[in-house]
């Protein structure tokens, strides 16, 4: 009970903080082509998330006495570890939201951070086929891991173009690693999936349907930090497969990286703004931002309940078969999606 008190806490602090960056906060211009929006609009909602984040880990800290003996000390270490990494990338987003920072210099702060937060939180050094298993050194483990929070966050940042997407599907994976943690036994993982998912409904209340506040990329890098890191933090106190992350995110993984690897294909810069999600895609085939962050919420509904049911497998197996399966669901999907929008004449060719 303790951990849906704190999240519905966090709903509030992080509404009502919200409700002040709609005055106060940067304004996002409609200044590039590939931003979907039309008016000036107040950013750096991110703001209110982490507030209503850290008043949902202050309660636990000061009035769940259940909860404070249900985790350890080193329990706790990891805890603050994910939450001072995760505040680290919203500084630099809210920094970059009112003075935009180059693309290189973006990428030698998160390389740094990341690095410094693998080994903080502790690499994942396996990766569970069922019938073997995949184990690396410790600067593989390390650098693997550093990749996957270098990934998740900016993923969820370049995802984060239409109401409520990004942050919905956020929202709904962290709540499910919060319930997967919750069972296994992690409390502080549990913890932070859970406030981390209150937090955004409480921005989503001025986000989705309208856009009155967007998250900005102090929201996007806040968040995509928390998922990448709670998900290390559940895995290393629980020995959840890591493919059950990436199963419970794939919705947000397989948008960015199938469109990276697009522009790879047709010799596009990287470090490029651009507008060529499936959801990009979507929108200018006519859907509203509603219809395709409902839809998303969906896929992501759908993804996280295949992994809420894999996670508890004793065998290993079933994770990464049900990560490949879905993930070539995806790929066909988007081919055909990039090939209608082709004929349309509404995809970047």
């Amino acid at each position: 009970m303790e951990l849906f008190a704190v999240a519905a806490l966090a709903a509030l602090v992080s509404g009502i903080v919200c409700a002040s960056m709609i005055g106060a906060g940067p304004i996002d211009a409609p200044n590039v082509r590939r931003k979907s929006h039309r008016a000036p609009t107040p950013t750096s909602g991110g703001i209110g998330i982490a507030s209503g984040f850290a008043a949902a880990l202050i309660a636990l800290a000061l009035a769940a006495d259940v909860w404070q003996e249900a985790v350890t000390a080193q329990g706790t270490r990891l805890l603050t570890s994910v939450a001072f990494f995760s505040y680290a990338f919203l500084a630099i987003g809210f920094y970059d939201d009112a003075r935009p920072l180059g693309p290189r210099i973006k990428t030698l702060l998160f390389l740094t951070i990341t690095l410094l937060a693998a080994y903080a939180i502790g690499p994942a050094h396996k990766l569970p086929f069922g019938f073997a298993t995949l184990r690396f050194s410790y600067p593989g483990a390390l650098i693997g891991s550093a990749v996957w929070i270098f990934a998740m966050v900016n993923f969820t940042n370049f995802m984060d173009g239409a109401n409520g997407l990004a942050m919905g599907m956020m929202a709904i994976g962290l709540a499910t690693l919060g319930v997967i943690a919750m069972l296994l036994g992690s409390p502080a993982a549990a913890g932070i999936g859970f406030s981390a998912a209150g937090a955004l409904l409480g921005f989503l209340v001025w986000n989705f349907p309208k856009g009155r506040l967007f998250a900005g990329d102090s929201g996007a890098l806040f968040v995509g930090a928390l998922a990448a890191l709670c998900s290390l933090l559940v895995i290393r106190r629980t020995g959840l497969s890591p493919f059950v992350p990436a199963l419970v995110f794939l919705p947000t993984i397989a948008d960015a990286a199938l469109t990276l690897i697009y522009r790879l294909s047709k010799k596009r810069s990287m470090l490029e703004g651009h507008s060529e999600h499936i959801y990009q895609i979507a929108t200018r085939a006519g859907w509203p931002h509603w219809r395709v962050s409902l839809t998303y919420w969906l896929v992501t509904a759908g993804c996280c309940a295949v992994g809420l049911v894999v996670a508890f497998d004793a065998s290993q197996m079933w994770p990464p078969i049900a990560l490949l399966v879905l993930t070539l669901i995806f790929v066909v999907v988007a081919a055909r999606i990039r090939s209608a929008a082709m004929k349309r004449g509404i995809a970047e060719i």
